[in-house]
């Protein structure tokens, strides 16, 4: 941790006197994230379907696997997200459309064509992310000597020195002065000659509630060339939708206490483009590898914040921040799969993805917010990692009619074990609360029901993670174990034609 805490302090000298904002490294590893969607039969299989192809959601991963289509097809899929019990007032379960898409298959070949066999194109909506998360825990390890009024005075001291008094966090603790144009805190922290001082906390809970989506759309075109190659191209649009609430209570020395809130919200849209390609090696074998590349998401953002402070059930101050605009680039992403099929009875897929969350990369049109958000690219280079995802699935039918499925995802974790969230003392941030992730695990299980023109798909899938939760940054504080399980249910309905 202490190469960046260095860099931290790198940055607070150089943006000293500048108007600091909300996003940061968590932001980044959030933003860069996607869920296991799409249908039922896609996430029952684990999405190990890149090589495979022959599924609307394909062309969110690997666009050449629509070219497997030999007649249109259309489906829609409906989808309940279970967490834990709800948190502030907010459900536990959201139910929505996942996922929504048409393809259509032109034919331009014979059978025994070595030429262009088939052009087909498409249109998918897909919820890339669900931001449904429910949280509530006591913090572990305070014993009467760490506390978030240790991180507040450390803020108010530099604040002080630097005669500075734009930072929301400070502020909400301190919002008026006495005679002696000092701060006058709340009784959150205390003030001797030596400066500003926190105060030991007993016990403290946090509760946090998150819920909105990223809603992806792509359109896409594909190639089947002699059903050996299949080549595709898709162009994806984004809407981010994301909206945190929280609340942190505190009891410490003299059986004082404190209550805080806090909101965020996130809006915007972005684009992008995915490029496939599958290949059959072998004649007269249906061994299959594919190579998918999907370049930056470039987001158009714009984030908002806001926070209330009551000491002892009575109220202090309230703050929000003015909505601020930038632009955020996800990393790259790199793709290869392998796909094999038994006779007409059993399908195998595997996959690995690998992107990079320490390369995105924040900017604004500002001279003075791009040396902040230049910074801030430095510590998120130094807080997160390469990840990689492993993704494999198989299909069974007993019969024409009927398909069993399993799969498994496992997602490395994208921080460094020394990330931590930065707060300056001049910044709107007025949470120091931040959670690093360990390993992604999902496990998934489907079925499928073929008839005449269509078919009813459904899925099962439970995720499984673990992370390190501090209420707040203290380079002494043990973390509290919490964990992100969630369940999700699938069922799809499609038409062919």
């Amino acid at each position: 941790m202490n190469n960046i805490k260095n860099t931290l302090a790198i940055i607070a000298f150089l943006t000293n006197g500048l108007t600091l904002f909300a996003q940061d490294t968590y932001d980044a590893a959030r933003f860069s994230q996607s869920d296991l969607n799409g249908t039922a039969r896609y996430v029952g299989m684990g999405g190990a379907l890149s090589a495979l192809g022959g599924d609307i959601s394909v062309m969110g991963t690997n666009p050449a696997g629509t070219a497997m289509f030999r007649k249109n097809e259309a489906s829609v899929t409906f989808g309940a997200v279970m967490t834990s019990d709800g948190a502030l007032g907010h459900d536990a379960t959201r139910m929505s459309i996942d996922n929504a898409g048409i393809v259509f298959a032109t034919r331009y070949g014979s059978a025994n064509d070595p030429g262009l066999r088939f052009v087909n194109f498409g249109v998918n909506y897909k919820k890339n992310t669900n931001f449904l998360g429910n949280l509530k825990t006591g913090i572990d390890h305070l014993d009467g000597v760490f506390s978030q009024t240790n991180q507040i005075a450390d803020l108010a001291n530099q604040a002080w020195d630097a005669n500075i008094w734009d930072g929301f966090l400070v502020d909400m603790a301190a919002p008026y002065y006495n005679d002696k144009n000092e701060l006058e805190f709340a009784g959150i922290i205390g003030e001797d000659e030596y400066g500003y001082f926190g105060i030991g906390a007993d016990k403290a809970e946090y509760h946090r509630a998150t819920y909105g989506s990223n809603a992806q759309v792509d359109a896409n075109l594909s190639f089947n060339v002699g059903d050996k190659y299949f080549f595709g191209v898709s162009v994806g649009a984004y809407s981010i939708d994301y909206t945190r609430e929280s609340f942190y209570t505190e009891l410490g020395d003299g059986g004082n206490y404190y209550d805080f809130s806090n909101w965020y919200e996130t809006r915007g849209e972005g684009y992008d483009l995915k490029f496939g390609f599958i290949c059959r090696p072998f004649d007269y074998s249906p061994f299959r590898f594919g190579i998918s590349i999907h370049t930056p998401t470039w987001y158009d953002l714009e984030d908002a914040n806001g926070s209330t402070l009551y000491y002892n059930d009575e109220y202090v101050h309230s703050l929000a921040a003015d909505p601020f605009a930038y632009s955020y680039r996800t990393p790259w992403k790199f793709g290869i799969s392998l796909g094999h099929t038994i006779g007409n009875y059993i399908a195998l897929g595997a996959e690995y993805e690998f992107s990079d969350p320490s390369t995105a990369k924040y900017t604004s049109n500002g001279y003075n917010e791009d040396v902040y958000f230049r910074n801030i690219n430095a510590i998120t280079k130094e807080s997160l990692k390469g990840q990689s995802t492993i993704k494999l699935g198989m299909e069974i039918k007993p019969s024409d009619e009927i398909s069993v499925r399993v799969g498994y995802n496992f997602i490395s974790s994208p921080f460094k074990k020394d990330a931590y969230r930065t707060v300056l003392f001049d910044s709107p941030f007025t949470e120091t609360d931040f959670t690093n992730w360990g390993d992604t695990n999902r496990f998934t299980f489907g079925l499928g029901f073929r008839f005449k023109g269509g078919y009813i798909d459904m899925a099962y899938q439970y995720t499984a993670q673990e992370g390190d939760f501090y209420a707040f940054d203290d380079i002494d504080l043990k973390p509290t174990k919490i964990e992100n399980n969630r369940n999700q249910l699938l069922c799809t309905l499609g038409l062919r034609f």
